[in-house]
């Protein structure tokens, strides 16, 4: 499968690892970022990381988004992760998308995003149900 990334933070690099026989495609703004993320998967066949925002149109076509199946957008603003996550979807790809803010969840679903994933909630969730009461 072809999956372009939007954000080469913590959770793109994850996801980098957690792929290793997907072809990806990352896009990083942080020039810092772009250098540690090609020192450690660089050496990978099937990874491309390009420099850049993902937003502009320029970098989009760099990234081939229309020949990838499935657009990833875990940058670190909810707002350019829906925008990314609709500019996916008019271009008929599969988009997924982290939201940080719980509360923009239902926007993001009625604006069509196929998977909207929310670390914090999740988490909230996670500690939620370890906690016992005695």
């Amino acid at each position: 499968m072809k999956i372009l990334i939007a954000g080469g933070g913590t959770l793109g690099r994850e996801l980098v690892e957690a792929l290793p026989e997907h072809d990806i495609t990352l896009i990083e703004v942080n020039a810092q970022k772009v250098k540690a993320l090609s020192q450690d998967f660089g050496k990978r066949k099937n990874f491309k990381i390009i420099e850049g925002n993902a937003s502009k149109r320029y970098v989009l076509k760099e990234a081939n988004l229309e020949k990838q199946d499935v657009f990833i957008a875990v940058t670190h603003d909810d707002q350019v992760n829906l925008f990314l996550s609709l500019i996916a979807k008019k271009s008929g790809r599969k988009a997924v998308s982290r939201v940080k803010e719980p509360e923009f969840i239902p926007l993001f679903q009625e604006l069509g995003v196929d998977a909207i994933i929310s670390p914090e909630k999740q988490a909230a969730m996670d500690i939620a149900s370890k906690i016992t009461w005695e």
